[in-house]
């Protein structure tokens, strides 16, 4: 007379991260959290955050153009080098516009300087007047109403040297 076999209950380990610290699952949102911080887990939180999208939808920021950055004298040599020297890779092409570049005596560079200084003051000219045409606003309003009647006073301006 053996006895019969039991019915053994399988038990369920519970889910541990990678440094041992143990996780259960919420029964109202169905996510994991740890079990230290299960007291203070809100099942809302995560599903009635909105982001504030702005009045359109989207952010309004106003990108720069590449060809409105400064560049210097070598990008301007490089890039006609680019149109002449076709043949060979791009590595190729930068090598030998670099030999080129370090060859060539100041005279021949000096038309590739004076376009890099044009683009270049006209960068610094532009960034001087974006700072000139920011206004400084109060921080510290206390209330909505506040803002709409007072003056705003623009910030100092700077000048090239």
């Amino acid at each position: 007379m053996a006895n019969p076999p039991r019915s053994r209950k399988r038990v369920q380990a519970i889910q541990r991260a990678p440094d041992g610290s143990a996780f259960e699952k919420c029964d109202c949102c169905c996510d994991l959290v740890p079990i230290a911080l299960i007291d203070m887990h809100d099942c809302r939180t995560g599903k009635d955050v909105k982001r504030f999208k702005g009045i359109f939808g989207k952010p309004n920021v106003n990108k720069q153009s590449f060809c409105d950055q400064p560049r210097s004298a070598f990008k301007f040599f490089m890039e006609r080098f680019k149109e002449t020297y076709k043949t060979g890779t791009v590595i190729d092409i930068d090598e030998k516009g670099f030999e080129t570049w370090k060859n060539i005596s100041k005279e021949e560079r000096q038309p590739y300087i004076i376009e890099a200084e044009k683009v270049n003051s006209a960068y610094n000219k532009a960034l001087i007047q974006e700072v000139n045409d920011m206004f400084e606003v109060d921080d510290e309003a206390d209330s909505s109403k506040v803002g709409k009647f007072e003056q705003v006073t623009p910030i100092l301006r700077f000048t090239l040297f």
